[in-house]
């Protein structure tokens, strides 16, 4: 049985906790990017989307106290997600989201969806582009980041 197989018939339902949701929607997304069978891609959609569906009327439920442990820590973490796409990546997504919405073909909760994340994502690639990149001190001008 290939990975992808497994993935595919990886067990989860409305009791699986948030955390185990979250790993197996990374479990999908990271098989999508290797899949070459269409069959096989369709099924990765599937489960992703089988998954987000479960995450989603929970995301703004309180932490179960059985996960508390597991996401406490007694250090600060040196990274924090952050969404953090290069500026031509971003650029990309925005042309692709607007070329989807042009075509006309998603039902129109969908299209309300995706017009948020247009949205969303064009405000986010302007404050980029727009950014300051320098910053002036009395020792001269140095860069940011």
């Amino acid at each position: 049985m290939s990975m992808t197989d497994s993935l595919i018939t990886l067990p989860f339902n409305h009791a699986t906790n948030f955390t185990e949701l979250a790993n197996n929607c990374e479990r999908f997304t990271d098989a999508l990017v290797d899949c070459e069978q269409r069959a096989h891609k369709m099924a990765l959609y599937g489960r992703l989307y089988a998954c987000l569906n479960l995450l989603q009327p929970t995301l703004l439920d309180p932490v179960p106290v059985a996960l508390k442990a597991s996401l406490t820590v007694n250090e600060l973490p040196s990274r924090v997600p952050a969404f953090e796409p290069e500026c031509d990546q971003l650029g990309r997504y925005c042309q692709e989201i607007t070329q989807i919405l042009m075509n006309g073909s998603l039902p129109r909760q969908s299209e309300i969806v995706m017009e948020d994340l247009l949205c969303e994502l064009v405000s986010y690639f302007a404050d980029t582009l727009k950014a300051p990149r320098w910053l002036q001190t009395d020792e001269g001008t140095i860069t940011i980041g």
